[in-house]
């Protein structure tokens, strides 16, 4: 029987644009081609995910790839902030459904920026931060971890004394689904920005034996 439900954040829980951020971080100087990616990143963009280095680190060497002075921390943010585009409320509104019944648990690579958005009441429309949806927050940046290292999913079982037979994993990485299956975890992969809704209920009557 599942009890508890591992969500990633970027592409499941809000709709991701990874255009947009592409275009604000090239328009700030950023060679985009060798630093983001859809799923993962480079250089200090990884580490700044991984939490190797703080916000105003990471300004100092964005300032550095791309030959100016400074880049204020304003300036980062808006550029990290548009991989967000929107949260449909329907997705947060199912969230609070499954809690009535689950763990819930947000397992994400992330940073302090982008949390700055997702963790406040800028959200969506109901205006709540996405910490009011989830029993827990597995942040790679706070965690020193990074998906789809096995490390991650571990310490999040651990954290919460959580079995990995009793736990599904929701992303739109296959790349973190193995990760997570690696571990003992169940794995559901679901696409980019989609409805992951239908999928998740057949899945959990799947393992639910329902």
């Amino acid at each position: 029987m599942i009890k508890n439900i591992l969500f990633d954040m970027g592409g499941v829980v809000f709709t991701q644009d990874t255009d947009q951020a592409i275009a604000r971080f090239r328009a700030a100087g950023v060679d985009t081609d060798r630093y983001l990616g859809k799923y993962e990143q480079q250089g200090c963009f990884l580490e700044l995910e991984k939490g190797d280095i703080s916000k105003e680190e990471f300004c100092s060497k964005m300032a550095e790839l791309t030959g100016r002075d400074t880049v204020p921390i304003e300036e980062a943010a808006d550029c990290w902030r548009g991989f967000f585009k929107e949260t449909p409320v329907y997705k947060l509104h199912a969230l609070e459904e499954l809690r009535k019944q689950y763990h819930l648990g947000l397992l994400s690579n992330t940073n302090p920026f982008m949390m700055g958005l997702t963790d406040s009441p800028a959200l969506s429309t109901d205006e709540k931060p996405i910490s009011d949806y989830f029993d827990s927050l597995f942040l790679s940046y706070e965690m020193g971890l990074y998906k789809p290292g096995k490390e991650i999913y571990l310490e999040a079982l651990r954290r919460d004394n959580m079995l990995p037979e009793e736990t599904l994993f929701v992303d739109d990485s296959q790349r973190n689904i193995e990760g997570a299956e690696s571990v003992g975890i169940h794995g559901l992969y679901v696409p980019s920005n989609s409805d992951w809704r239908p999928l998740l209920a057949v899945k959990l009557e799947e393992l639910n034996g329902k």
